[in-house]
């Protein structure tokens, strides 16, 4: 009887340490639970700020070019026998430039007068017995057919003569063009060729520059498309770097097929207006962009072949909206874009790993837990 008592503690004993052993045992389960599955958390990126470009002006170099640039040949065949100007040498309207070998022209224009005398001598002989037909028709001592002969025979000469004449001022005109004149007073920028060289009529031989105002020749890129009359800063290489205005006259509508850029010329001001052809000349574009600038990461721009654009977050949601942009121009570690706003918050870094409406964690979120 009193080993049922032992027994019965034993069991309660048993029963307890069961108990304290489980509950041992449920403590790391309970703790792991309260850990989550970061496979399921949002992912963790890093956010910038789009800055706005200040100081964005851009500068591209030209050369000072006239506003009129005249290519000029002689107007017939001919060997250069003498180039009577330099490059660089200041000419007038008529001054003589070259001059072609004359010898054939000069026998053509013989030919022609002679031809000329021929047709007189013809006229001088037809009209004559013209009269006399006349004449003796009126009395009746001949028929009208032979009258009319003499008539056509005249009015053939006649003919003859002035076709004759005509070639003959044309070959006066062409052996005049044995010597390239200048059209017009200004600046001799090329010479395209040389004593000795055949030419064709019409082949460039000598490039002027007219007098007149100057102009800063330019090259822009295509993402640069200032307006007509828009406002420049111009300054002249080896000058007192003092800054003169300028103003777009003309800007291509077609690209250079081998740089494909777009040239500009520009109307100088002031001293810059004088100064010398070829010279170096800088032009400054301000404020030309047609929407705000910022700049961003490059890393925080996304192109899929289709658009190019980036990562917004909304911090409200905490999820991120794709804004497109467009490229204005990228260095190794930035790019300068168009289409957001200063203070915009962007993803940097991971956001080739999102997708729209997506939910993020920020790098510093993921600290603070």
């Amino acid at each position: 009887m009193k080993k049922r008592p032992a027994i019965v503690l034993g069991s309660v004993l048993i029963l307890g340490l069961g108990v304290a052993a489980f509950a041992i045992l449920a403590i790391p389960t309970r703790k792991a639970a309260a850990v989550s599955d970061p496979r399921q958390e949002p992912p963790i990126v890093r956010l910038a700020t789009a800055a706005r470009v200040t100081g964005s002006d851009r500068a591209f170099t030209g050369i000072i070019g006239a506003r009129v640039q005249s290519n000029l040949g002689f107007r017939v065949p001919g060997k250069i026998v003498e180039r009577l100007v330099n490059v660089g040498q200041q000419v007038k309207a008529g001054q003589p430039l070259m001059r072609i070998d004359d010898t054939d022209l000069r026998l053509s224009l013989t030919a022609k007068r002679n031809a000329v005398a021929v047709a007189r001598a013809m006229v001088v002989q037809t009209e004559p017995d013209e009269r006399r037909y006349a004449s003796l028709l009126k009395d009746g001592w001949v028929p009208r057919q032979r009258y009319e002969q003499a008539k056509a025979a005249v009015d053939t000469a006649q003919a003859q003569l002035a076709a004759a004449e005509a070639e003959a001022r044309v070959a006066e005109n062409e052996a005049a063009y044995a010597v390239l004149l200048a059209d017009a007073d200004g600046t001799v920028v090329e010479t395209l060729g040389e004593p000795g060289q055949v030419v064709s009529a019409g082949q460039p031989v000598v490039r002027i520059a007219k007098a007149g105002p100057r102009e800063a020749v330019v090259a822009l890129p295509e993402t640069i498309r200032p307006s007509i009359g828009s406002v420049a800063e111009a300054s002249v290489y080896g000058g007192d770097e003092h800054r003169y205005t300028a103003h777009l006259r003309q800007l291509s509508d077609s690209a250079d097929a081998q740089t494909r850029t777009y040239e500009a010329r520009y109307v100088l001001e002031g001293e810059a207006a004088g100064a010398p052809l070829g010279a170096t000349v800088t032009i400054r574009l301000v404020n030309q962009a047609s929407q705000p600038e910022v700049e961003v990461p490059l890393a925080a721009v996304l192109d899929d072949g289709q658009k190019t654009g980036v990562w917004i977050l909304d911090s409200a949601t905490s999820t991120v909206k794709f804004k497109p942009i467009k490229l204005v121009r990228v260095t190794s570690e930035t790019a300068v874009v168009s289409g957001l706003n200063s203070g915009d918050p962007i993803v940097s870094l991971g956001a080739h790993l999102l997708q729209e409406g997506a939910r993020v964690r920020t790098a510093s979120e993921s600290r603070s837990n």
